[in-house]
């Protein structure tokens, strides 16, 4: 099952200049761009490690470099969460990052019996540890919503978004993934949400600008010249 939905909200972009003289165009510092977007929700396909996908896109209108990024869960619900792989896609340069793979799922096994019943934020900044909160309950615990660091196959350690995503530009397609790799539990995910943070991209020259510097060049060795 895929699905598509368009951004929804820009804010905080400001753009500041002015022209001193009669060719030079300064750029006054800009603020930080914040970028949200929500996705659709679905199903996810019991034992099916394709699994399903909801896509976000991104204007070219909108783009910024990133320097932050935040993905929430909405209202996801499985049992056996061991079973489940979750990745995020930059689609343009089709690079992965993990959110979670198969928590409690070291090299071999079904993974932790624990179940996902809330809101679930990922961000490299925060500290909850969704292996660690697993471990501490049994087969009926639901882990509790919230903030929680991403990580990989394997293992509980952080497996920053930021190391691949960092500094890219935002337009374009981001798809969430989620499969789930063994029988008998099923889930869904109600919707989410795409969180980014970053700079703007400086225009670049303009051709009029750069016609008035030629124009002050040719104005100057005629100076030359005729002194």
């Amino acid at each position: 099952m895929n699905s598509t939905n368009t951004f929804k909200s820009l804010s905080g972009v400001v753009f500041a200049g002015t022209v001193s003289a009669i060719a030079v165009l300064t750029v006054l510092p800009a603020s930080a761009v914040t970028f949200t977007g929500i996705g659709t929700g679905f199903n996810i396909p019991d034992d099916n490690a394709t699994g399903a996908s909801s896509t976000i896109t991104i204007p070219t209108s909108s783009n910024f470099s990133i320097t932050n990024i935040t993905v929430t869960l909405n209202n996801l619900t499985h049992t056996w969460l061991g079973d489940l792989i979750a990745n995020l896609t930059y689609v343009p340069t089709n690079t992965t990052v993990s959110l979670f793979n198969r928590i409690g799922r070291v090299t071999t096994g079904v993974g932790d019996s624990s179940n996902f019943n809330g809101n679930y934020s990922f961000n490299d900044a925060f500290t909850g540890n969704l292996w660690t909160v697993a471990a501490s309950g049994g087969g009926n615990f639901n882990i509790p919503s919230g903030n929680y660091f991403p990580t990989g196959a394997g293992s509980g350690t952080l497996v920053p978004i930021l190391t691949s995503l960092g500094g890219s530009q935002t337009a374009g397609d981001w798809r969430l993934t989620i499969s789930d790799n063994e029988l008998d539990d099923t889930g869904s995910l109600g919707s989410w949400t795409l969180e980014l943070q970053g700079t703007p991209i400086p225009e670049p020259s303009s051709g009029l600008g750069l016609l008035a510097l030629g124009l002050l060049g040719t104005a100057a060795a005629f100076k030359r010249h005729w002194n």
